[in-house]
C-alpha cells in the first residue's frame, strides 16, 4: 500500500511524506493527506449505502472488527488504490481558485462515483464476498 500511495503522488506530481493523519488536529495534516481524509470518508459512506441496499449486517467485518460499520469500512478499503486515493491526489491537483479543499474533494469523488458507477461495484464485490 506505501507503494501505491507514493506511486499514486508521483502521478500527479504531489510530494509525499507518508501517511499522516491526527485525529484532534486534522488541519495540521499536508494537502494529499488532508485530501485523502475527505475521500475516504466519501467512500466509506457510499460504502455504507452498499451494505444497506444489499441488507448485509453492518457489523459483520473481516478486517475491521470493532465498529458497528466493521462491514462499510471493509468494503471502502476494497477500493482505496482505484477509487479513494486516485480521486484525492487528482481533487487536490485541480481545485479551483477559491475553492476549498474538502469541497473540491467532496465534487471529484462524487464525479467518480457516478462515472465509474463505483455503488453498482460495491454492491457486486459484496455479493462475490
Amino acid at each position: 500500500m506505501k507503494t501505491i500511495y507514493k506511486r499514486l503522488s508521483e502521478s500527479f506530481g504531489m510530494s509525499w511524506r507518508g501517511r499522516r493523519y491526527d485525529r484532534g488536529a486534522p488541519d495540521s495534516a499536508d494537502l494529499a493527506n488532508q485530501a485523502i481524509n475527505h475521500a475516504s470518508t466519501a467512500v466509506y459512506a457510499l460504502a455504507q449505502v452498499a451494505v444497506a441496499v444489499t441488507g448485509t449486517i453492518p457489523q459483520l467485518g473481516f478486517i475491521h472488527e470493532d465498529s458497528g460499520r466493521a462491514f462499510a469500512l471493509d468494503i471502502a478499503d476494497l477500493f482505496r488504490d482505484s477509487v479513494t486515493l486516485p480521486a484525492a491526489f487528482e481533487a487536490a491537483k485541480s481545485a479551483h481558485p477559491g475553492e476549498t479543499l474538502e469541497r473540491a474533494v467532496r465534487r471529484h469523488t462524487g464525479a467518480v462515483f457516478k462515472r465509474d458507477r463505483v455503488v453498482e461495484k460495491m454492491i457486486d464485490r459484496i455479493k462475490e464476498l
